[in-house]
């Protein structure tokens, strides 16, 4: 049991070492998870609906942090080619463009976070006002 142990941390590390993306490595490690608990074979059908509610845990916690990366990294990525052709100047260019890595990175947080909140938000309230207004006018 120490030896699967053992390969199984050895494996997340040496996975985590080469993914980047935050749903990447949470999946990672709710995988490992759901196999050390199938290797016990003491828990049966619970380790498949741990591991579900993992991945969604994953989903929910990772969905902002790898859409902004993939947002700001593109945005990051065309500022520094274009300040790379700028010259002498670049190098002030790429400080601005990590600068705006910066903004970018915590406005998108920021607004993904709030997207997320109303969303919760509505789906607890039910339908909205208008919808209400609707189903009423129809009866």
């Amino acid at each position: 049991m120490n030896t699967f142990a053992a390969v199984a941390v050895f494996a997340l590390l040496a996975y985590t070492a080469n993914a980047t993306p935050c749903t990447d490595i949470c999946n990672a490690q709710c995988t490992i998870q759901k196999q050390t608990c199938d290797f016990t074979e003491i828990f049966g059908n619970l380790c498949d609906t741990i591991n579900g509610v993992c991945t969604q845990a994953c989903a929910a916690a990772c969905g902002c942090a790898d859409s902004c990366a993939a947002q700001c990294g593109g945005e990051y990525a065309a500022c520094k080619a274009d300040a790379s052709a700028a010259g002498p100047l670049g190098v002030l260019n790429v400080l601005s463009c990590g600068l705006n890595l910066s903004v970018c990175s915590e406005t998108c947080q920021l607004q993904c976070n709030f997207n997320l909140l109303a969303g919760v938000v509505n789906s607890l309230g039910g339908p909205s006002a208008g919808a209400r207004d609707a189903v009423t006018e129809s009866k």
